[in-house]
């Protein structure tokens, strides 16, 4: 028993010795290109067959060097020759002048007709002037001043032209405790009717205006 414990030890030994040997440090394997060549050119290529491949003219191109053009004169200019052209050009005869009897007298210039005299312009027929014996009279306004009535009287001709031909009425008032005022009138009219259709006109251009007895 003892024998064959012995035994199974020393090959159990040395089953252990031969694989730590096996896992011993081996060198790094070495890879190295292959010699043969990559691309091998069939004999026969096939395909598209493109004609004048041998040709030079594909090799001469690339071996080609760049030279400079050679500047070329043309000829020189021809010469100017006068008497070749005096020969092209054929002489002109003048023409002979007309008989002075056959050329007709120039017609004179027609006078041109005088515009018609403008007729005279027809006279405005003249206003009216305006009736002055009335009683009646219109206000325009009250100023401070006399000269200040004098201004407005003149401003209120300028805008109607129905107070041409009148006469500025200005009177003075006089208050009780009060600035004097001086009334700006216009009289001549038949009637209240008659002031009435006057202010009535004035308003209409935005003057103030309003009927006043006699």
């Amino acid at each position: 028993m003892i024998g064959a414990g012995l035994g199974g030890s020393v090959l159990l030994a040395g089953g252990i010795i031969w694989g730590i040997s096996m896992m011993g440090p081996r060198g790094v394997p070495l890879i190295e290109t292959d010699g043969r060549p990559f691309k091998v050119r069939p004999d026969t290529p096939g395909g598209t067959v493109v004609p004048n491949q041998q040709e030079l003219i594909f090799e001469r191109g690339n071996n080609r060097q760049d030279r400079p053009a050679e500047a070329r004169l043309g000829p020189p200019p021809e010469a100017p020759r006068p008497d070749a052209w005096r020969a092209q050009v054929p002489p002109q005869t003048p023409p002979a002048p007309a008989a002075a009897a056959g050329v007709p007298a120039a017609a004179p210039p027609a006078t041109p007709a005088r515009p018609a005299a403008a007729p005279p312009p027809a006279q405005q027929a003249a206003r009216p002037a305006p009736a002055t014996g009335g009683r009646f009279m219109v206000q325009f306004a009250a100023t401070r001043s006399e000269e200040g009535a004098r201004a407005d009287w003149e401003r209120l001709q300028r805008r109607a032209p129905e107070l041409a031909g009148r006469q500025p009425i200005i009177t003075r008032l006089e208050r009780d405790g009060q600035p004097t005022l001086w009334r700006l009138r216009a009289g001549g009219f038949a009637d209240a009717a008659a002031a009435r259709a006057f202010c009535e006109q004035l308003r209409a251009r935005d003057i103030a205006c309003i009927p006043a007895g006699g």
